[in-house]
């Protein structure tokens, strides 16, 4: 064992002044163990100093990875092992190439590390992957005290400090009528914002936007991370062209209800929610027409709504077009070795068949976690194209060619369900409709919300509406 003292404590992650996540953490001067509660996940990660190695446990699984020369370990809510990046680069004043291990899920990011003193004798770091800045504060006896990743919203305090105080109420742009908007579906309520160009106050179009999968908000972020406020931007750039829209946050989501039970909950239910508020827009008589614009899975609800909400249009955007266990596959390969593979392949057939799943390997606990299996099962082999024939609404599909979630394949395979559809490929646009300069992940407009909308998305969904 080391010299170093020994260091415990717990830390709190805040995203907009709201608590989302947990990390209590023990070091003894040769291993770090932190259990870490983040969004619906729970995992315990193990870093021990010599040889430096990492094993993240989860939901009864364990894997173990060896940490390259050079590298740091970083997982996602696992602030304390800053302490030790900035121990192996304490002489790293100025920013320097490293590569940083995400174990969870096996993948190395290009970054930088940047160590400096702080006045009160500790140390102040600094590392950047892809763009995403995150800044830590290390007292003396190596505790962190804090942290922040402002692109993403969040703020680290260790347990007992204040809370930072929430963000204040957005306004929407200037120009623009913002109007609360609640809808409540067996006893939930359903919460978001109609937006209503001023001088337009009647007779005009309105897009009802529907979010995509896990916890996305009305605005496009999600607690898991994602900030990219691209429905908020896509309802901007509507109003601007004399276009109303409504944005509401998932049950359980946001500022929506929660009084459900997830486990149970399946693909029919949030169907069912969107549904409930087209309806309320269709009678709202300052509209003339109503468009429901679906993105990635929100794409598949909104097809799933067509025969009864009977929109005049549907806009799909970054909307898969094949079952979405195909697509889920498909990304999983994309970062995960063949053998891990074999893993992905037996826990969606127990799912598809109702089984369980268990043993669940640590890097896929939070996909297949109990509470969303009903789901999955209910979503998996939901095949868009039949929906898609018979929507009777006017289709428009829209697509980004650097999208690495959902694919121009897709989109193509929808528009030859459809042929009497408009199809358009942005040739920068990725998956959260900003522009990048290349498909490679990650992407920085993820976790950057000033980023604009791709050039011409706005001009194409307003000529869809007209």
């Amino acid at each position: 064992m080391s010299d170093t003292p020994l260091c415990e404590g717990t830390l709190i992650t805040y995203k907009s002044g709201v608590a989302i996540g947990r990390e209590r953490y023990r070091d003894d001067g040769a291993s770090l163990v932190s259990e870490i509660h983040l969004g619906p996940s729970s995992i315990t990660v193990t870093l021990t100093r010599e040889p430096l190695r990492v094993r993240v446990d989860a939901a009864g699984n364990s894997v173990e990875r060896d940490v390259p020369a050079g590298a740091i370990v970083l997982e996602n809510g696992s602030w304390q092992a800053y302490s030790i990046a900035a121990a192996r680069f304490a002489d790293t004043a100025s920013p320097a190439s490293v590569d940083v291990l995400i174990p969870s899920v096996g993948v190395t990011a290009n970054g930088t590390i940047a160590v400096r003193p702080s006045e009160a004798g500790g140390r102040r770091v600094e590392v950047v992957i892809h763009g995403l800045q995150i800044e830590v504060e290390i007292d003396a006896a190596g505790d962190v005290v804090s942290a922040r990743v402002p692109a993403q919203g969040l703020e680290v305090r260790r347990e007992g400090a204040p809370a930072p105080a929430p963000d204040a109420p957005r306004s929407p742009p200037p120009g623009v009528i913002e109007e609360a908007f609640e809808e409540t579906r067996e006893g939930v309520a359903l919460r978001g914002e109609l937006w209503i160009p001023a001088g337009e106050i009647e007779k005009i179009p309105v897009v009802l936007v529907i979010a995509g999968s896990g916890p996305t908000d009305r605005d496009g972020n999600s607690s898991l991370g994602l900030r990219t406020d691209a429905y908020r931007l896509v309802a901007a750039a509507l109003a601007a062209r004399g276009i109303a829209s409504l944005r509401y946050d998932k049950r359980g989501v946001g500022k929506s209800g929660a009084g459900f039970d997830p486990a149970t909950t399946v693909i029919d239910d949030f169907a069912a929610d969107a549904r409930a508020v087209a309806l309320r827009l269709r009678a709202d008589p300052r509209f003339s027409t109503l468009a429901v614009l679906g993105h990635s899975e929100g794409g598949l609800l909104a097809l799933m709504i067509a025969e009864h909400a009977a929109p005049d249009v549907l806009l799909l955007v970054a909307t898969p077009g094949r079952p979405l266990g195909v697509v889920l596959r498909e990304q999983l390969a994309q970062r995960l070795d063949p053998r891990a593979m074999v893993d992905v392949d037996r826990l969606l057939d127990a799912v598809r068949r109702g089984a369980s799943p268990d043993p669940v390997p640590a890097p896929l606990a939070p996909l297949f976690a109990p509470a969303v299996r009903a789901f999955l099962r209910s979503a998996l082999d939901l095949d868009p194209l039949p929906l898609l024939r018979a929507a009777k609404a006017r289709v428009a599909i829209v697509q980004g060619a650097f999208d690495v979630q959902v694919t121009p394949l897709d989109a193509r395979l929808l528009a030859s369900a459809r042929p009497d559809a408009t199809l358009t490929i942005l040739p920068t646009m990725n998956h959260v409709l900003k522009a990048e300069a290349s498909a490679a992940m990650p992407q920085p407009s993820y976790a950057d919300p000033s980023r604009p909308l791709a050039p011409g998305l706005g001009d194409i969904l307003a000529a869809a509406l007209r």
